[in-house]
This record gives C-alpha cells, sequence and structure tokens, in this order.
C-alpha cells in the first residue's frame, strides 16, 4: 500500500462501497479511467454520487484509479465517517463488533490481516489507543482521536 496515495474520507468510503458491492479494484479503476458511472450503477450503487466522485477527485487530485488498486491513506476522519468506513471496509457491525464514544471506538475486533489495513489507512488525527490480544489471530483495539491522547498524556 502506497502511503502516498492520500484521499478523503468520502473517497475512501466511496471506494470501499464499490467493492463491499462486488466491484474489484480493476474495474474500479477501469471505470475511473473512462469516467464512466455504468459499472457503479448495475451493481446496485447511487451512479451520480460516483459521476460526483470523478470530478472531485480530479479537482482535489485525487489519484482515484491508484487509490482503488493500491491502497490510500485518508486525509482526515470523523468520529461517524471512520465508523461508517469500518463497517464498508471490512463488513462489521457496529451494534456487535465495536461501541462509538465521542471521539473513541472502543472494542473494535479485527484479524491481524484488517489490522494492518487499518493502520496504513487511517488519519493522522486517530490513534490507536490500545490493542489485546484475543484468540485466534483476532485483536481488539480502542481508537482515539490523536488530541485526546496528547491531552490524556499531558
Amino acid at each position: 500500500m502506497n502511503q502516498d496515495i492520500k484521499v478523503s474520507q468520502w473517497t475512501a468510503l466511496l471506494i470501499e462501497q464499490a467493492k463491499r458491492a462486488g466491484l474489484s479494484a480493476a474495474a474500479i479503476a477501469e471505470a475511473v479511467h473512462n469516467k464512466d458511472a455504468e459499472p457503479f450503477i448495475q451493481a446496485g450503487l447511487e451512479g451520480e454520487r460516483y459521476a460526483n466522485l470523478f470530478g472531485y477527485s480530479e479537482e482535489h487530485g485525487e489519484p482515484l484509479a491508484q487509490a482503488a488498486t493500491e491502497g490510500y491513506r485518508m486525509t482526515f476522519n470523523t468520529r461517524n465517517g471512520l465508523k461508517n468506513w469500518l463497517v464498508q471496509r471490512f463488513g462489521l457491525d457496529e451494534e456487535k463488533d465495536f461501541e462509538v464514544g465521542e471521539g473513541v471506538i472502543h472494542g473494535l475486533r479485527l484479524t491481524l490481516e484488517q489490522l494492518a489495513a487499518l493502520q496504513k489507512a487511517l488519519a493522522v488525527n486517530w490513534v490507536i489507543a490500545g490493542s489485546r490480544d484475543l484468540p485466534g489471530g483476532m485483536v481488539e483495539l480502542d481508537l482515539s482521536i490523536r488530541a485526546l491522547q496528547s491531552a490524556s498524556q499531558a
């Protein structure tokens, strides 16, 4: 995963939503290259959102096709945006897989592979505040807004 590829949280959510709907990274990249929303529509997604994404990524210099195929780091995460990204990216359920609090996400259960993906994609305004190993190659994490970590260490 290329750490130099940075995209907005909105872009990351749409990429992950498309992948969750069954589009491969290569199919997303091709649709982006052709500026063709039809593959997204055929996957049951809102074509207009993806058509808007093409223009947004060009306007903001986001290498959208490259982000879909090579990975990315989000530039900034909001609490709800990160929650939604976790649901889209890993197929998690907020009710059973983690809890969202004010500036924190508690009890996030991931595989080691998912943890690596999270570490690479998570925006710098969030940190992994704690982790516990679980049976079966799983880990339980607490995420926090970086500023809250800094305040608690002062």
